[in-house]
């Protein structure tokens, strides 16, 4: 099982991954990962990388690069904070205009996520 984050800031939605929780899916698994039919569900995929988590990254619903606005890094600084608050066994801060959504993501659609990725690339 995999445990994301959904946070509604300014009325997008953004799904927080975080990398060092396990490496993100490609352009159609995060497509999947995003669709409100099949997914979960949102506007963007952040990605906070293992290494360097300021050095954030962000996707689109087609699962393309997009750029990171100061709303994308304002939620990505609410993940990194909270992601340190729960290491330490802290209750997180709630603020009126952001709102968050604890996501669990099931093992079998996790493989769907990465194995849309390799289906299209055998396809294409």
């Amino acid at each position: 099982m995999r445990e994301l984050e959904k946070i509604t800031m300014n009325g997008v939605r953004y799904i927080v991954w975080d990398e060092t929780q396990g490496v993100c899916p490609q352009k159609n698994g995060v497509a999947l990962l995003l669709s409100a039919r099949d997914g979960v569900g949102a506007d963007a995929l952040l990605v906070l990388p293992k290494n360097r988590p300021l050095a954030v990254r962000a996707y689109g619903k087609d699962g393309s690069a997009i750029d990171v606005n100061q709303s994308a890094r304002r939620v990505a600084s609410l993940a990194i904070e909270n992601l340190a608050l729960l290491a330490a066994g802290k209750k997180i801060a709630v603020e009126e205009t952001v709102y968050r959504i604890e996501v669990r993501l099931t093992d079998c659609f996790c493989h769907r996520l990465f194995a849309a990725d390799k289906t299209a690339r055998i396809a294409g």
